[in-house]
């Protein structure tokens, strides 16, 4: 099985979820279920964590995980984990800083081709 997760935006700021777990913010995202598509995967895990839809614009491997661009879309449902909208990285992370830097780069760079 593999790892997916998501980096959705809306306007500038980025949605993340807080991990109680991990004592700390994450992307939205978890393992891939047997026979799912990265897509698939994405919405699902997304929906669940944050209860948000999302737009996905573009997948790309990074980190030993796939990661999904995307645009925030609506909440559709309560989701499992606190949400909130950042501009930029918050303090206290669930995974080390460096983890997310280049996949924020990322995302940045695809959404703003596509005029998102």
């Amino acid at each position: 099985m593999s790892t997916v997760y998501t980096v959705a935006f809306s306007g500038s700021r980025f949605l993340m979820v807080y991990n109680s777990e991990r004592c700390g913010w994450e992307m939205p995202g978890g393992k891939m279920e047997d026979g799912e598509s990265v897509t698939d995967a994405a919405l699902r895990e997304y929906l669940e964590e944050s209860g948000y839809v999302i737009d996905i614009v573009s997948v790309t491997a990074m980190n030993g995980c796939m990661v999904c661009a995307a645009v925030l879309g609506e909440r559709a449902g309560g989701g499992e984990m606190a949400s909130e909208l950042f501009p930029e990285l918050p303090e206290c992370l669930a995974f080390g800083r460096r983890e997310y830097d280049g996949v924020l780069e990322w995302a940045r760079s695809v959404l703003g081709k596509r005029g998102c």
